[in-house]
């Protein structure tokens, strides 16, 4: 059933500087500009591959006066990007130009976003295709950014959430969990803090995993409930339908339909050019651009 990643989501502090980071440095494409339906004076953006493919996007909502992060008992740790073969010298390069600090160790190159958002660029030997490759940059087809290969689950209940995840379709051991489908990997990591997260900037809210539909979103519902999952919201984005539970540690995990999709409400060459709200949100366009003004 599961699909693999859908998207990530995190904090930021604020737009600018996330845009110049993702798009300008990372090369990703702002492919949704729109904002947190349970709060509208939020904005939540969306950055992925050309088309906003499920699998390539990383989604933050930006909190001007948001705090630090403080990692406690159970947080989502490190998100590991694939680029192509041969490309981290490239990156490396990159990212030195661009003043941004990095290590690089035997796993590919690890740094963090502006806001603190633990990435790692890892090669895999793939390219992105042709249609999905972003062309607002300098970089090639042959260096971008393919997809999201890896998350990591720090939690002090390793085992609990393992078996969590595996009653629901995942599949693997000692902890690296996958399925038969996408290619990509959740890695559950043992931690032994006791006190609880706290939430800032740079810090990851959710992670969603992809349906094929809604019915199969309608039906994980139904099943989670029969199993006494912790429900914590059944939800229509207009975008995708959504069904979030919480897992043994408590993190919040989205299951997302890959339908409708981005295009639902623009074309795919104007993909992110202005403020979008899903249909059942269009009756408060005012009011909404009234906080962000427009754009």
């Amino acid at each position: 059933m599961i699909q693999g990643i859908h998207h990530i989501s995190a904090f930021i502090k604020d737009f600018e500087t996330t845009h110049h980071f993702y798009q300008d440095i990372l090369g990703y494409r702002l492919v949704k500009n729109t904002v947190n339906q349970t709060n509208l004076k939020m904005r939540h953006l969306f950055y992925g591959d050309y088309a906003g493919t499920p699998g390539t996007v990383l989604t933050f909502f930006e909190i001007p006066r948001i705090g630090h992060t403080y990692e406690g008992s159970h947080y989502f740790g490190r998100v590991s990007l694939g680029v192509p073969d041969g490309s981290l010298a490239f990156w490396e390069r990159r990212l030195d130009r661009y003043g941004c600090l990095f290590k690089r160790d035997e796993t590919g190159i690890l740094f963090e976003d502006p806001d603190g958002m633990k990435l790692r660029l890892m090669e895999i030997p793939e390219v992105i295709e042709q249609s999905l490759a972003t062309r607002h940059s300098e970089i090639s087809r042959e260096k971008q950014i393919i997809r999201i290969v890896q998350v990591e689950i720090c939690t002090n209940v390793p085992l609990e959430t393992e078996s969590w995840l595996k009653e629901i379709g995942f599949q693997g051991e000692a902890g690296r969990l996958s399925n038969d489908v996408a290619g990509n990997f959740t890695q559950v990591i043992p931690n032994f803090l006791a006190e609880k997260t706290r939430f800032g900037r740079g810090a990851i809210d959710h992670l969603a995993y992809a349906l094929r539909s809604k019915q199969e979103v309608d039906e994980l519902h139904a099943w989670a409930n029969e199993r006494g999952f912790i429900v914590e919201e059944l939800a229509d984005r207009g975008y995708f339908k959504s069904l979030y539970l919480r897992d043994p540690g408590g993190g919040r995990i989205e299951f997302a339909s890959l339908e409708p999709g981005f295009t639902l409400d623009e074309n795919l060459e104007d993909l992110g050019s202005g403020l979008r709200l899903p249909p059942f949100l269009e009756v408060k366009r005012a009011e909404i651009e009234s906080y962000f003004g427009g754009v």
